[in-house]
């Protein structure tokens, strides 16, 4: 029994190897689903929090702001998706540095911002959350 012993200990390894990747599969996906997310756009963060939030912005605003708060995405990168319409207007990335983590991006508004905007949450090419807005 004792020279086959390393081929029973192989045999038994390489048999556990499918089980170990599922459960490590899981974990990663059971992972993704505890990332909540929370965010408002307004006209300026102060002290951390987001002011001037609103649904609705009037022409003239000079200035948006997307608040994120992100939790269970600790030692990851998410992105702010400005759009106007269906048109990308700008992508800013963000480092998620620790679980709750609050952070913003704001985007400039063109003289022509007229219309209906969104700010997608990304994270690995997957939209966590969308906020829509409208300007006057």
């Amino acid at each position: 029994m004792r020279k086959y012993w390393p081929a029973v200990l192989a045999v038994s390894v390489i048999a556990s190897l499918p089980a170990r990747s599922r459960a490590q599969d899981s974990t990663a996906a059971a992972a993704a689903a505890a990332v909540t997310v929370e965010a408002a756009v307004g006209t300026a963060v102060a002290e951390r929090a987001l002011t001037g939030a609103a649904e609705s912005f009037p022409a003239g605003t000079a200035t948006v702001f997307c608040f994120t708060k992100i939790t269970g995405a600790a030692g990851t990168d998410i992105e702010h998706a400005w759009y106007k319409g269906d048109t990308e207007m700008a992508r800013v990335p963000l480092s998620i540095k620790y679980s709750p983590h609050r952070t913003w991006s704001s985007k400039k508004m063109p003289t022509d911002a007229a219309g209906d905007w969104r700010c997608d949450v990304v994270q690995a090419g997957k939209v966590l959350q969308s906020v829509k807005f409208k300007v006057e």
